[in-house]
This record gives C-alpha cells, sequence and structure tokens, in this order.
C-alpha cells in the first residue's frame, strides 16, 4: 500500500470504529427514554436519535429537535434525580 491509501483506509477504520460506538450510545439512550415512556422515532415524543461518527473516528449522538413537553420531562427526571442523590449524601 502506498502511504496515501494506507492513511485513507485508517481514516475508514476509524470512523466505522466511531460510528459503531454512536450507535452503541444512540441504542442505549433510547432505551432509557424508552423506560421513561419517551418513544424515539414519534414525532410528538422525540423524533430523531442517531448515531454519528466525524471522519477523525470521533463518536457523538445527533439528538434530532425534541419537543417542549419531552424536553420539560428530561429536566423533570434530572432536577428529581439530582434531589435524590443529594438527599442520600
Amino acid at each position: 500500500m502506498t502511504p496515501d491509501t494506507e492513511a485513507a483506509a485508517q481514516q475508514a477504520d476509524a470512523f466505522m470504529a466511531g460510528k459503531r460506538r454512536a450507535d452503541d450510545i444512540a441504542f442505549m439512550l433510547g432505551q432509557v427514554l424508552r423506560t421513561m415512556g419517551i418513544t424515539v422515532g414519534d414525532r410528538e415524543s422525540w423524533p430523531q436519535l442517531t448515531g454519528r461518527a466525524s471522519l477523525a473516528g470521533t463518536p457523538y449522538v445527533y439528538l434530532g429537535t425534541v419537543p417542549l413537553p419531552t424536553a420539560q420531562k428530561l429536566a423533570n427526571a434530572l432536577v428529581y434525580a439530582e434531589s435524590a442523590r443529594r438527599a442520600h449524601a
């Protein structure tokens, strides 16, 4: 392999590895949301949740646009969890 093709192959491998990690994270987040009664893919609940990666292989999750009632539900759950954590500390 030439240095150019080897570099391109390494970049493609890094991208695919990052994409797999991002997909796994998006799946786990979808499962957590499901336990909260939030349906990913439902326009009224949470329309889009996608795992993505940069060309360098850095994984990230695209959350899409979240409707206000869903965002309020998440905020309330986070405030409750933090207050419960502080109560036990």
